[in-house]
């Protein structure tokens, strides 16, 4: 169990700040060569110690909390979603929006367009406080 601590922090590690998600067609057995570690050992710490269901689950909650933040961002409100997509490591359109709807609940498009309208009206919204 104290193994499985360390190799869940260096897990993390590799998502947080290595972004190592954003590889398009990474595999459990990539990660795990990455980690040095046997592959039983990285689902273990995905479904145990971080409570995922699989690895394709794990993987597209980074992609998909990174989707959210920059579909959210007015800087990034002319990025066509198919270069986000495939800028987080989907290979295509289909999987991100399947596995955006199945995490979010809407679109990315929808998604995008009620943050931006959010972003709009609440500066107005403070400045008539």
């Amino acid at each position: 169990v104290a193994d499985d601590n360390r190799y869940r922090a260096r897990l993390l590690a590799l998502m947080q700040q290595e972004k190592i998600y954003r590889r398009e067609r990474l595999t459990i057995g990539a990660l795990a060569r990455e980690l040095g570690l046997p592959e039983y050992r990285v689902r273990r710490v995905i479904n145990q110690q971080l409570g995922y269901r699989n690895f394709n689950t794990f993987v597209n909650t980074f992609r998909i909390d990174e989707a959210c933040r920059v579909l959210s961002d007015p800087a990034h409100e002319r990025l066509p979603i198919l270069n986000l997509a495939l800028d987080l490591g989907f290979g295509s359109l289909g999987p991100f929006n399947r596995a955006f709807r199945a995490q979010v609940g809407q679109t990315p498009t929808d998604y995008r367009r009620a943050r931006l309208a959010e972003a709009v009206s609440a500066p107005q919204a403070t400045a008539k406080v």
